[in-house]
């Protein structure tokens, strides 16, 4: 309960002091940017929190079948970024990666099925 508290009045504080400040020294707007100063270390660490969860929980990236003509598709928006920026042109390189991330999904689905069968045919 004392720590909870002093987190309290800790919290107090900082709102009191951004409070001031922003009123003081503030032009436009003061009430909204207190109450976001206000709500900001809540945001903070809800925001860890879910990093944290995403983190611990996400699976990895898989690939769908991509459509034919990646490397066309691409090489025809290079043509029109160059053409309306202009600069160096830069060589299309995401079908290639895309090929090989895909290839990585192939071979870590075709482990999962291996380990599968192994586990099934040997209780069978």
């Amino acid at each position: 309960m004392r720590l909870i508290i002093e987190i309290l009045t800790v919290y107090a504080i900082y709102i009191f002091g951004t409070s001031l400040l922003i009123w003081r020294y503030g032009n436009k707007d003061r009430a909204p940017i207190i109450v976001l100063t206000a709500v900001l270390p809540f945001m903070v660490v809800i925001v860890f929190f879910e990093v944290f969860v995403r983190a611990l929980f996400q699976r990895a990236p898989q690939m769908n079948p991509c459509p034919d003509g990646l490397a066309e598709a691409e090489r025809i928006v290079e043509k029109h970024r160059h053409e309306m920026f202009g600069g160096a042109p830069v060589p299309p390189h995401i079908a290639h990666e895309w090929q090989m991330l895909y290839a990585k999904t192939l071979e870590r689905e075709a482990a999962r099925v291996q380990k599968f069968a192994v586990r099934i045919l040997r209780t069978a």
